[in-house]
């Protein structure tokens, strides 16, 4: 962790008295906060009298090599997880007999500290979670130890304070005494420590609970959008998470612009934002700037307490300690210039930027000249804030494969959303290219299954995001094409009945493959599936395709009725074809606790096979096939699925799998009762060409 000291004011100083001859300015009494927990500052911070400076140290040793040898002060010592707390102890008095030592561990290891206590090595104890009274109460014993001390020992400056004569003979008496007891006191808890409960390690503290959020508190103005489906998101937004806690520890509170905890959380609210974990960590971080606020006020470091002021004015704009600190930065707004307008801007908190430069031109402590840059700073980094924040939201939603749907929630609409908020082209160009190619995909898929209404309006789509023309041209031509081979499909559909007819009446019931019955059904089927016609010239071929099944089975050729009983089943259901199956499966007589296999297609599904094409697998044009094995219950449901083979491996096994076993099928019956059957299935994925 990075090392650090950071010192903050509770309070405003006291007003000076008014007198003719100004008595000396007492010097403020520091307060060494040693601790590497940042959540330990704020609530320490914020329960200080104004006398009172809060300086934080990493380590002990880091305190022992920035604090001057002998000089007062009160020392909050973080003592949770440490071995040996008498050698600490040593080391603080040898540095300076004027530190009040006051141990910050567990409540429950309070008895630890007894002994030091009572030989004054730590004034008191203070349990953690650190609560405001015990603090207090600690505070004021600690104030008084000190300054006991300095009493006796001087304040440890350059120029001692002056002593009555009889000291100044043998000045070197109340230091030899203070010493002398110290020494003593820490040889006998060195003692009395082997004879004693010996202090614990103690657990890691639990992290500080995250300060609720002030009420009229409202998140950054930004493009909020609709909740992000978790199993496309939720990973993305607990990595953010995690990243920002990690910043936390690393104290990259706001810096740097893409790493810092400030933009990660944000970024996680994003993409969730009702996230639980990003709102309290926000808040959390805001404790702690309002406490750098205070830091860097007193050690006149303008530009970090603005920018850690308005920041935290983003997160928390109805925190009740806004008004004080604007109240002092009001008083030192000659020395600010235009600093706290760009800290605002830089803080992204745009509304606040706008009202202060507002200000600025009523009261007119800036130029027309300054006022019309800081203008059109602001306006530049509002557009490149609001399209960083388009740019992700298309992103996000491309990855969920949201194109165009919801119309208003779709990679789509966001990026007419940025065009509209002054994106440049240039800025949104990547995204603008992948919009457009998935359009052109979904439109060949339209095409292919000829949803022409669906074409029309991703034609539409893509002339508003101005595609090139040649390409709008291509995609117009295939459309016109696929529109063509559908009409002339519907003009030859009497003469694929007629032949249907003619090949039935001939016998050619399944042969040949090209010229028969059933291949002029199914053409019949596919160019006009609601033919009035189909459902009889279909029952009459399945018809002779069953009769032939049964003359099958009877010579006990089970492979050629089982082709045939599949052929059939491709017709559609029928009682007649439900009992061939039945006579099939039996006659094969499979063995004990073997299942009897039947073809898929003489299976009834009665809830289809729905497939959705893998999004990776759309994007890069690749086709393939998955055959799987399966159990159809006796209650039609899909069970025990296996992969048999898959070309190309990995890409689209999950999908299959999916879809099937989602189908349904109507029981195979056996006796007249409902059996357990296997089959097969082999399911292609193919683009759209």
């Amino acid at each position: 962790m990075q090392s650090a000291t950071r010192k903050t004011e509770s309070a405003t100083p006291e007003p000076a008295e008014h007198k003719s001859v100004p008595a000396p300015k007492k010097a403020k009494l520091s307060v060494l906060l040693v601790t590497r927990d940042d959540m330990l500052w704020p609530q320490v911070g914020s329960h200080l009298d104004p006398h009172l400076i809060l300086k934080q140290v990493d380590t002990i040793d880091e305190l022992l090599t920035t604090v001057p040898a002998g000089q007062p002060a009160i020392v909050l010592w973080d003592a949770r997880n440490q071995s040996d707390a008498a050698a600490v102890l040593s080391r603080l008095q040898l540095h300076s007999t004027r530190f009040a030592v006051m141990a910050l561990d567990e409540p429950g290891n309070a008895h630890s500290w007894s002994n030091p206590i009572v030989l004054r090595q730590v004034v008191a104890h203070v349990g953690v979670p650190v609560l405001p009274d015990s603090l207090r109460t600690a505070l004021e014993s600690a104030q008084e130890e000190v300054n006991a001390r300095t009493a006796l020992l001087g304040d440890g400056s350059a120029a001692p304070p002056a002593v009555p004569t009889e000291a100044r003979k043998i000045p070197w008496i109340p230091a030899a005494v203070i010493l002398g007891v110290l020494i003593a006191g820490a040889a006998a808890y060195l003692i009395l420590r082997h004879g004693d409960t010996p202090v614990t390690p103690a657990p890691a503290a639990a992290p500080t609970p995250a300060a609720a959020p002030t009420p009229g508190a409202a998140p950054m103005q930004a493009p909020q959008p609709a909740a992000a489906s978790p199993a496309a998101s939720e990973e993305k937004v607990d990595l953010l998470i995690e990243k920002a806690q990690q910043a936390m520890l690393d104290r990259h509170f706001i810096d740097p612009a893409d790493g810092s905890a400030l933009i990660l959380y944000r970024n996680a609210l994003l993409l969730d934002p009702d996230n639980g974990e990003a709102h309290q960590g926000l808040q959390r971080l805001a404790e702690i700037l309002f406490a750098r606020v205070q830091s860097a006020l007193d050690e006149r470091k303008i530009d970090v307490a603005l920018q850690s002021l308005e920041t935290a004015r983003s997160i928390n704009p109805g925190d009740s300690r806004l008004s004080a600190l604007d109240g002092r930065i009001a008083s030192l707004r000659a020395e600010f210039g235009p600093a706290q307008i760009l800290a605002a801007i830089n803080a992204q908190n745009f509304d606040r930027a706008t009202q202060l430069i507002d200000d600025a031109a009523r009261t007119k402590s800036l130029s027309n000249a300054k006022l019309a840059q800081l203008r059109d700073e602001l306006r530049r980094r509002h557009e490149e804030a609001d399209t960083a924040n388009f740019v992700k939201l298309i992103d996000t939603r491309l990855q969920q494969d949201k194109l165009i749907e919801p119309r208003n929630d779709s990679a789509t609409y966001y990026l007419m959303q940025a065009r509209a908020a002054g994106a440049s082209a240039a800025a949104m160009q990547a995204q603008t290219q992948e919009i457009n190619k998935r359009l052109a995909q979904a439109l060949h898929a339209a095409i292919e299954t000829r949803h022409f209404a669906d074409a029309d309006r991703l034609l539409a789509d893509l002339h508003t995001f101005s595609v090139p023309p040649a390409t709008i041209a291509g995609l117009q031509h295939d459309l016109t094409v696929a529109r063509n081979q559908q009409a002339a499909a519907a003009r030859e559909q009497p003469q694929y009945l007629d032949l249907a007819q003619s090949r039935l009446a001939q016998g050619n019931v399944t042969e040949p493959d090209t010229d028969s019955a059933l291949y002029y059904v199914n053409q019949l089927r596919a160019a006009d599936p609601k033919n009035s016609a189909l459902p009889r010239i279909s029952g009459a071929v399945q018809a002779q395709i069953l009769e032939q099944a049964r003359a099958a089975l009877g010579a006990s050729q089970l492979d050629k009725a089982a082709a045939l009983l599949q052929l059939a089943g491709g017709l559609g259901a029928s009682p007649d074809l439900d009992v061939l199956n039945a006579r099939l499966a039996q006659a094969k007589q499979p063995a004990a606790g073997v299942l009897p296999e039947i073809a898929e297609a003489s299976l009834t599904r009665v809830k289809a096979v729905e497939l959705t094409y893998p999004g990776d697998a759309l994007r890069k044009n690749v086709e393939g096939w998955v055959e799987l094995a399966f159990v159809v219950t006796a209650e039609g449901k899909v069970t025990e699925i296996k992969l048999l083979n898959s070309s190309p491996a990995g890409i689209f096994e999950a999908a299959a799998t999916k879809a099937l076993s989602r189908a349904r099928y109507k029981p195979t019956m056996q006796g007249g009762k409902p059996i357990a059957v296997s089959s097969k299935l082999r399911i292609a994925f193919r683009m759209s060409k």
